[in-house]
């Protein structure tokens, strides 16, 4: 494993990977700067590579996980532009950013959702 010091906003990631994990980063962006940090990550990764997403994973109605729609409020209060969001918002960010095979591989009552999608 090689570690780059870099800022996600600001660098492209570098390139040769074959998995990406994003970890509690998507609730702190708007849906602009999660396309765009998608589309660093579908830059960097490989042909067949993967991204995992862990973070809350919320419900249609944005009622479900109850922490995730108290931590939406938090979102709304401190930051710019974060949210929590949807597995169908995860879902079509990640698409426009050229992935396919989107799937919900869980659901969580925290902070613990995942979302993997694939690039092609």
């Amino acid at each position: 494993m090689i570690l780059v010091p870099g800022d996600f906003y600001r660098d492209e990631l570098p390139p040769g990977h074959d998995l990406a994990f994003l970890s509690a980063i998507i609730h702190q962006n708007s849906p602009e700067q999660n396309l765009d940090l998608f589309s660093k990550v579908f830059r960097s990764l490989d042909p067949a590579g993967r991204i995992v997403i862990r973070d809350h994973v919320m419900s249609e109605d944005r009622t479900y996980p109850k922490d995730g729609a108290i931590f939406a409020v938090n979102m709304l209060l401190g930051t710019a532009g974060g949210n929590t969001y949807t597995f169908e918002e995860i879902k079509k960010g990640l698409q426009e950013a050229g992935f396919s095979s989107v799937r919900l591989l869980q659901k969580g009552e925290h902070m613990d959702g995942l979302v993997e999608a694939f690039k092609p």
